[in-house]
This record gives structure tokens, sequence and C-alpha cells, in this order.
């Protein structure tokens, strides 16, 4: 679960779970283990990363929730069970933004759950994905969002795993989104010092397209 949180939460505009709805009848079995589960998790956010057809990614979101139900069923305490099913929610709420606040509070919740199981799984993705979530949802009424309490999850990320381009880029995001444009730019320069030494690979130059467009516009 890498690039594509950069992506999808872009798009996202009280209960401890998902509203019900219907079931979408799937060809795809059901995993066995917490291990597959959460892989199924992270295989349905990239491909609704890349999905345009709206149909698609509800169904996406469907086939996530599904499997994260199933990996919290198995064992409700367990790091990939919580940050999956944070990660279904935020799936759950790009496609039903009309419900987009209340599955981003409870998907903060299940992050701040993932974070105390273990804050570095997925290379700090409980509070880097909880530092986005923060930065670029709306405040209240509407949302969740937070600038200050996603700068403060950003620097715990970036502290937790500080070789992992990705968190610097949160970090950078959130400086700039609290006012501090300097620091915003070291850490986007940061990212993308850290991305170029990595092999040639998708994500990689990904996240080096990311800190270039930050730093032409920084």
């Amino acid at each position: 679960m890498k690039r594509w949180l950069g992506c999808w939460i872009l798009t996202l505009l009280v209960a401890c779970r998902a509203p019900q709805r219907p079931a979408i009848q799937s060809s795809v079995p059901l995993p066995t283990s917490v291990e597959a589960l959460a892989a199924a998790i992270d295989s349905d956010a990239r491909r609704s990363d890349q999905e345009p057809d709206s149909r698609i990614r509800v169904e996406l979101a469907t086939e996530a929730s599904r499997d994260a139900e199933a990996c919290m069923a198995r064992e409700p305490s367990n790091v990939a069970c919580l940050y999956g099913g944070a990660i279904a929610l935020g799936l759950e709420a790009r496609a039903h933004p009309t419900r987009a606040g209340e599955l981003l509070r409870t998907m903060l919740e299940r992050l701040a759950g993932a974070e105390a199981a273990d804050a570095g799984y997925d290379h700090a993705g409980p509070p880097r994905v909880r530092a986005l979530v923060l930065i670029r949802a709306p405040g209240w009424p509407l949302g969740p969002g937070d600038p200050e309490a996603g700068l403060a999850a950003a620097r715990r990320a970036a502290a937790l795993r500080p070789e992992y381009p990705p968190n610097h880029l949160a970090l950078a995001e959130a400086l700039a989104k609290t006012g501090d444009a300097n620091g915003a730019r070291k850490s986007y320069q940061q990212a993308r010092d850290l991305a170029q030494a990595l092999p040639s690979a998708s994500d990689r130059d990904a996240w080096l397209r990311e800190a270039d467009q930050a730093l032409r516009n920084h």
C-alpha cells in the first residue's frame, strides 16, 4: 500500500462501521488468511486509483469492505486488519461522497488503532495516511480535517521511517498546508533525494514526479 495512498485520498471530500449496502455479485473468492485479505484490499485500492468508471470503483470499494470486515472478524486487533479496514473506508468515502464525512471519521479511528498496534506498519502507513486525511479532508462541520493534527501525524511518520520518500511528501504537504513554505520545500527536496537514490520503478518515478511538481510550485 504505497503510491496510491497519495492519490485517491485527494479525491475524498458516527458509526463504528460503514452502513450496510447490497452485496455485489463477485467472482472473486473470499481470501482465507489475514495476509491474503490485506493483500486483496491493497489490490482493490490500487485498481480503484487507476479506474475512471465510478461504477467499478463502487464495486471495488464493496469488495474491499467485504474483505476488511472478514479480516476484522478474524483478528480485530491485528494491525493489517485495522489498517486494511481504514483503507477500505477510504475507498467507500470516494465511492459514496455524500457519506464521506462519517466514513472518514471512522477511517481515522481505524488508523489510530493501527498506529497503536504497530505505527511502523507499511513504512509508517498508519500515521502517514492519517496525516493525509487530516490535511486534505474539509474541517468541521463538513469533515474531520485538522491541518495541525495532520502535521503532527506526518512528523511521526517521517521520524519512524525517515528512509521512505512518501513520508516526507506527506510531511511537506502538511507543512505547506500549515504555512511553513520553507519547511515544505526542504521536505519535498528530501523526498526527491531519497527517491532518486532508489532503483527505477513505477512507485519511485511517481514520487519523483510529485516532488518535482511541488518544488516547481514552491
